[in-house]
């Protein structure tokens, strides 16, 4: 977690404390001053000792020093000085009082423990200040208080060691307390920062090995999937504002709980859109599988979704886009706001693949370096992929291949798709090699295929404008 961000929770925090603490400390002084007057004007005899003048100007000087200080903080006035200022007034006050309150006995074991109580009670109450240096430095003002009263006061009848000695201890105890909480802190509000980005696996797995989210970033080949609603804007300015939300919010978390299912990273939401990054920060042998699954089980929520909402004779379709390659991730921000994220060319080019799902009609397209990683394990995992197109995408200077990712659930789907497949790409081979006419013989004979149907009206135009003698095949898009 930014130290940055922890320093401000912990100053809010002990802001908060502060106040509470002051309003009982004047509360508390208020009523040891009323017993005090009590006495002192003989009304009725609370103490042993009758007060005297020393105690009520002691028990006034507290009052203001405690009205004092609770008008700064309500002020919202509080730093670091004005906190050593405090311990230092406490440890002060408290030390005057032990020394020369004729209410406190200066005889026997009385202000010896009162003045270990004393020391104890100061140094706990510190504790709500969250601060390792506040701490250190209450312990040592504990030790300089018990030690002042206890050597000023030394009698026969009690053994100031091993007190002396407890006391020691206590204090060690309320300082790795105070460790332990921050650490605890820290460690909770990290765990909650990634939680919004991270599935539970991942979190629990950078916990188990001992591994944090450092601040920066580091190249790391990831896969990334881009999601994105088709014509969503035209299909929210149909809907009332309070219904966008309460539809976007389903959508949202049914695509978070598939993506987290694959422990998937969420980098951000883009209104309907999603980036999800696999590979990070926790790199997998599968991340691209990983991916290519998530795909299909978005794909199957947003039709469940659809039928959910009466939506099957005009259906919500949805455009996924997946590449694999270097980038660079960590955490990258200001220095008030961080976000774990990657960025480098291979996002924008994830980014520009999902947006050829416009073009082509294809739900699920991936580049050739995500085709690559999982060409050999596609078919054992009911995945076949076909080659789409040889594109240049707008901004970009190098042509780059696509691919339709289709999945299969038995043996007699899995032989369709693939005798579509072979179909398809010997027709592809044709139209690439020029030879338009016999790629509209074959792409006809699947005309059923929403793609073959699309790369025959491609051919027929190209029969008619036949593209320039250098054409290597690769369609060159105007459009991102």
């Amino acid at each position: 977690m930014n130290n940055k961000l922890l320093e401000t929770i912990v100053k809010e925090r002990s802001l908060k404390n502060e106040k509470s603490v002051a309003i009982n400390r004047l509360l508390v002084i208020l009523l040891a001053c009323s017993f005090d007057l009590i006495s002192y004007f003989e009304i009725y005899s609370i103490t042993q000792i009758k007060p005297t003048a020393i105690t009520l100007i002691a028990d006034f000087s507290f009052i203001t020093f405690s009205a004092g200080v609770l008008f700064f903080l309500f002020k919202n006035y509080y730093n670091n000085l004005v906190k050593y200022i405090i311990i230092s007034f406490d440890y002060l006050i408290i030390t005057l009082i032990l020394l020369y309150d004729p209410t406190i006995s200066k005889e026997g074991q009385i202000v010896i423990w009162s003045a270990l109580t004393a020391s104890l009670f100061l140094f706990y109450l510190n504790l709500l200040r969250y601060s390792k240096a506040g701490t250190i430095y209450s312990a040592t003002l504990s030790l300089i208080l018990f030690s002042l009263i206890s050597f000023s006061s030394i009698t026969s009848e009690i053994d100031i060691i091993p007190m002396y000695l407890g006391l020691c201890v206590l204090l060690y105890i309320g300082y790795s307390l105070t460790i332990s909480n921050l650490t605890m802190m820290e460690e909770a509000n990290t765990k909650l920062m990634m939680e919004r980005y991270l599935s539970p696996q991942l979190v629990n797995e950078l916990y188990k090995n001992n591994t944090s989210i450092e601040p920066g970033g580091k190249i790391q080949r990831v896969t990334i999937l881009f999601s994105d609603i088709r014509s969503f804007t035209t299909i929210s300015e149909k809907l009332p504002p309070n219904e966008v939300v309460r539809f976007l919010n389903e959508y949202l978390s049914l695509m978070t709980d598939k993506i987290f299912l694959n422990n998937g990273t969420i980098d951000k939401f883009i209104g309907d859109a999603i980036m999800t990054i696999f590979g990070a920060p926790i790199q997998g042998k599968d991340d691209s599988l990983r991916a290519i699954v998530t795909a299909f089980q978005m794909q199957d929520a947003l039709s469940e979704l659809n039928a959910k909402r009466n939506l099957t004779s005009s259906p919500m379709e949805m455009g996924i886009g997946i590449h694999t390659g270097d980038v660079l991730a960590g955490n990258i921000g200001s220095n008030k706001r961080l976000d774990y994220t990657v960025i480098g060319d291979n996002v924008n080019l994830c980014s520009r693949i999902e947006s050829l799902t416009k073009y082509y009609p294809c739900k699920i397209l991936i580049s050739e370096n995500t085709f690559l990683e999982i060409k050999d394990i596609a078919l054992e995992n009911n995945i076949i992929p076909r080659e789409v197109d040889t594109v240049l995408v707008k901004g970009k200077s190098k042509q780059i291949k696509i691919y339709e990712v289709l999945s299969f659930q038995n043996s007699l789907e899995k032989e369709k798709i693939l005798n579509l497949k072979l179909e398809f790409e010997t027709a592809l081979n044709l139209y690439k090699n020029r030879n338009f006419k016999d790629a509209l013989e074959e792409f006809t004979k699947i005309k059923s295929d929403q793609l073959a149907s699309f790369y025959m009206v491609r051919c027929e135009e190209f029969l008619k404008n036949p593209p320039s003698p250098d054409w290597n095949g690769t369609y060159k898009l105007s459009f991102k």
